[in-house]
């Protein structure tokens, strides 16, 4: 149990209206150690109100999964997309949301993707490609699953760690572990613009940027990054949700240096990058040291944005 408004007068969120009952259930907020020590920690990115919002988001949720009855798998004949639950390596994953699905033309292939949550309370992101009958486009998408899924079995470096992959004929699934259902874009709205936004930002990119340089030191690029498509954990470290387009090998590393400098421009200014404008003019809180990382990965030039590397190490305060 962590308190919202402190036990203490002195101790984190100390700014927050006091409770009659300080130890009352109305101020007290279920968290995990880890989450605990980060919210107290970093008490300027977990105000009171967040901290209400989160808590009230916890018992919705919990009134709504007990009216939910026990779910039902649609005969696969009949139903291609994703049902309630999907069950991989003995595991069963419940849907959280609702999935993207992308369809054939003729509605007798699909790809769904979505956020899952195992009873064992891991996170997870879900792929499954799956068919009426096969033919050479449901194939060629089966076999784009499968060949991610050997991707992530090699445990490269920054990459997110392969849960399960099943294959059938006709379907394939592949779970991902994810470090929360939280994104990018969900994790810094309406704050990335402040000091401790933009220091945690930088600090945060470590894995993400291993990841990338995993897939570049083998020639692939992720092809496919956005605010969406990269996870944070509640400390703001961020992380690959997949490897996006990378085993098509359709992109080059220098496409991701230079798409992950226009997402973290975007996240720390408020919009995308403008021609000969440094982020710091934009937004006084980036650093000069920032705004010069961000404009070498902004190049026009390919050869002249450096690494992955080169940009966390640029970003980091």
């Amino acid at each position: 149990m962590g308190h919202i408004a402190p036990h203490s007068p002195n101790g984190p969120r100390s700014s927050a209206a006091r409770p009659a009952e300080i130890d009352g259930i109305d101020n007290l907020i279920l968290l995990c150690p880890s989450c605990h020590q980060t919210v107290d920690k970093e008490p300027g990115l977990w105000p009171e109100v967040d901290l209400h919002a989160i808590k009230a988001e916890y018992e919705g949720w919990v009134a709504v999964l007990r009216t939910w009855p026990e779910p039902t798998k649609p005969p696969e004949e009949e139903f291609l997309g994703l049902g309630e639950t999907v069950e991989a390596g003995d595991v069963t994953y419940r849907i959280v949301g609702d999935p993207e699905e992308e369809w054939s033309a003729d509605n007798k292939a699909v790809i769904s993707r979505a956020f899952a949550l195992a009873l064992n309370g891991r996170h997870a992101w879900i792929l499954r490609s799956a068919a009426r009958t096969a033919d050479p486009e449901s194939e060629r998408r089966r076999a784009i699953l499968i060949a991610e899924a050997d991707l992530l079995a090699e445990g490269l470096p920054g990459l997110p760690p392969l849960l399960a992959a099943e294959t059938a004929p006709g379907s394939a699934v592949v779970i991902i572990e994810v470090p929360s259902h939280t994104t990018m874009g969900g994790f810094y709205a309406g704050r990335g613009r402040e000091a401790e936004a933009v220091r945690v930002l930088g600090a945060g990119l470590g894995r993400l940027c291993t990841g990338l340089a995993s897939l570049h030191s083998r020639g692939l690029a992720h092809g496919d990054l956005g605010l969406d498509s990269i996870m944070t954990d509640r400390e703001g470290r961020l992380f690959l949700r997949d490897t996006g387009q990378a085993v098509l090998g359709d992109a080059e590393p220098a496409e991701d240096v230079q798409r992950l400098a226009e997402l973290i421009h975007l996240t720390v200014t408020g919009r995308l990058p403008v021609p000969l404008v440094s982020a710091s003019v934009l937004n006084p809180a980036v650093t000069e040291r920032f705004a010069r990382a961000l404009g070498r990965a902004l190049s026009p030039q390919p050869e002249e944005r450096g690494s992955v590397e080169d940009l966390a190490m640029g970003l980091c305060p």
